[in-house]
């Protein structure tokens, strides 16, 4: 007999894969945004034959890995904790905390998502290009961040479930951060 796995958590297992995914293409654009840097020196300096991209190329990378792998770090726990004083509450109060603070970060990232669609909408529909040589349309820039908010939203419906399903089972009781490195 095979056991199926209730919709919500195969929307969440598919969410997970993504911000995984996500975290992976993040690491290989600051990777090659090094590598696009170096390549820009050697040109300046020792060919002596400048470029005209590289720099910003380098930047919409590095505003991609921002903004795109923020639900990878929602993921794992990597973004920054400040628990000075809840660390002293109770688990299942810090496990509130965890909720409605989360809960407040989604509203605030929902805002910001509808705002950047918007903006990107902006400067696709209007052709608008960036102001330098290079001059590559601004919307390709844009995107970071709608895109890259709107997978932090869906993470944080994720993390909203895990919470709460922690509160309803009385598994609150758990560290919340289990098996996650903790800088003190």
């Amino acid at each position: 007999m095979t056991v199926n796995k209730p919709p919500s958590r195969t929307l969440a297992s598919v969410l997970n894969q993504i911000s995984e995914v996500s975290g992976i293409i993040c690491a290989v654009s600051i990777l090659l945004s090094a590598l696009i840097l170096t390549y820009e020196v050697l040109m300046r300096y020792v060919f002596r034959t400048p470029t005209i991209w590289e720099i910003e190329f380098s930047v919409y990378l590095l505003i991609m890995a921002t903004f795109v792998g923020a639900a990878y770090g929602l993921k794992n726990g990597a973004h920054i904790h400040i628990d000075l004083i809840t660390h002293l509450l109770p688990l299942r109060a810090q496990t509130y905390l965890s909720f409605v603070t989360s809960l407040l970060s989604l509203i605030f990232c929902v805002l910001l998502t509808w705002m950047g669609w918007e903006m990107w909408w902006e400067a696709a529909s209007k052709g608008w290009r960036s102001d330098s040589l290079w001059g590559p349309p601004l919307w390709i820039s844009y995107l970071f961040l709608p895109l890259g908010i709107t997978l932090l939203c869906l993470q944080y419906l994720v993390h909203l479930g895990n919470l709460w399903s922690k509160l309803k089972s009385g598994s609150a009781e758990e560290p919340l951060r289990t098996g996650k490195r903790r800088i003190s």
